[in-house]
């Protein structure tokens, strides 16, 4: 089972139930249907989208709310309907409360399905944003304090899967070259670029949120910019590493070399020293009757291992 479904599906279903309970029990409450509403729209897994949708709800509900008042007592029906949502566009864009227009339509759609067009007045107006106001509430509490989202946390935490994973593709090199056995298979881009995906997703929604302070400071803008790089280069070296044959006399002293340097700088035990680093391959290109591809390593190498060496400086820095 998904996870992430299951922590969506449980803050829901939670928040529902608060509000039916608390809409039952409290008699000023006319209908259950306005809080619940309210609850479904608003529950987001993102903390931060929540507090928005809540915002957009209200403002919605008052300013279809008045609106449709307005309208209805010159205009009923469909007709009513047509002339409030018409009006609410411009009222809404003036007033700044575009995200609501969805559920001042939907208000206002409600609000003329009313049997009695005399029940209608500023009461019903003032009591149904209370409604939808507390539905948000309650949506608000379950969300930030039940489950909480700590995406500053998770972004370290992906980052430490991301660098596991290619300490265990180097890992995989070496013990290939000093045990034999089969070759590891080059790292696929994709299992690469979707966890930097689900990262710069989460740095873009941390951006509009109370914790971007936090985010600057951890430089994690940058960090995704160098991560960017470190992908693109480990998948060119892999794939150079692949069209050549390393375990040949002349480069498998400076692969090896270059392994255990990847694996210290992977582990954040030291930082590169760029020179020496591209020393044993020019040294093994001088001895290979095809010194190209050799130095074509040696020239992704250098990127990656400067890259690789930034990220740990970042994550000191942050720390």
């Amino acid at each position: 089972m998904n996870p992430e479904l299951l922590r969506k599906s449980l803050k829901l279903a939670v928040a529902a139930f608060i509000t039916a309970a608390v809409a039952v029990h409290v008699q000023r409450i006319a209908f259950v249907w306005y809080p619940l509403l309210a609850v479904v729209m608003v529950v987001d897994d993102n903390d931060e989208q929540t507090v928005k949708a809540a915002r957009a709800r209200i403002l919605g509900t008052v300013g279809g709310g008045l609106v449709t008042f307005l309208v209805h007592t010159v205009v009923s029906g469909w007709m009513g309907v047509l002339l409030s949502i018409l009006l609410m566009v411009p009222v809404l864009r003036a007033l700044r409360w575009e995200a609501g227009l969805s559920t001042g339509a939907l208000v206002s759609v409600m609000f003329l399905m009313i049997p009695g067009h005399e029940r209608l007045n500023w009461d019903y107006v003032f009591n149904r944003a209370v409604d939808t106001s507390v539905g948000c509430a309650i949506a608000l509490v379950v969300g930030l304090l039940f489950w909480p989202r700590n995406r500053l946390r998770e972004l370290a935490l992906a980052e430490e899967r991301q660098l596991r994973q290619l300490g265990q593709q180097v890992a995989g090199y070496r013990q290939w070259l000093q045990e034999g056995g089969s070759r590891p298979k080059p790292l696929a881009p994709v299992s690469l670029s979707s966890n930097l995906a689900r990262m710069n997703q989460w740095v873009q929604l941390e951006q509009t949120g109370p914790r971007r302070p936090w985010l600057l400071r951890q430089r994690w803008r940058q960090r995704l910019l160098v991560w960017r790089t470190v992908q693109h280069h480990w998948v060119q070296w892999e794939r150079l590493l692949r069209d050549a044959d390393p375990r040949d006399p002349a480069p498998s002293d400076a692969l090896s070399a270059s392994l255990e340097l990847l694996l210290q700088v992977l582990h954040g035990e030291r930082q590169p020293d760029l020179r020496r680093a591209l020393d044993p391959w020019q040294q093994a290109a001088e001895r290979s009757p095809r010194p190209l591809p050799l130095l074509a390593i040696a020239e992704e190498l250098h990127p990656l291992l400067a890259a690789l060496g930034t990220i740990q400086l970042m994550r000191r820095q942050a720390a």
